[in-house]
């Protein structure tokens, strides 16, 4: 599988899980934070079959890559859903450059600490 098919594949996996997620914890009564941990095994996920593909560095990118969209996009998806954010948190969830950053680090991290436990 080439290594943009894997990040599409990644991204289309985030979208899916933020809208299913958004609406299933509005519903439920759940908060959407509980579904960071979903965030994280996609993250791996998609830095194991990227690694695979081109080694340790295309995985982490990969794993970046899908964390940008995951904190642009899949903020929107949550927000235009009313996903579960209590009202504090509402005002974090503005997609800022700092947010888009943060995310893409722990997104790395995330993906090179999979690859290097299970790649």
């Amino acid at each position: 599988m080439e290594f943009i098919t894997i990040i599409l594949i990644g991204c289309l996996v985030v979208t899916i899980f933020d809208a299913l997620g958004s609406i299933l914890s509005r519903i439920l009564k759940f908060k959407y934070v509980w579904l960071t941990f979903g965030s994280i095994l996609i993250y791996g996920t998609v830095a194991l079959y990227a690694a695979k593909h081109g080694g340790i560095i295309c995985g982490v990118i990969g794993s970046c890559i899908v964390g940008i969209f995951d904190s642009t996009i899949g903020s929107l998806i949550s927000i235009k859903l009313k996903a579960n954010i209590p009202e504090d948190d509402v005002t974090n969830l503005d997609i800022t450059p700092k947010l888009v950053i943060s995310v893409a680090i722990f997104a790395s991290i995330i993906g090179f600490i999979t690859v290097l436990l299970l790649g």
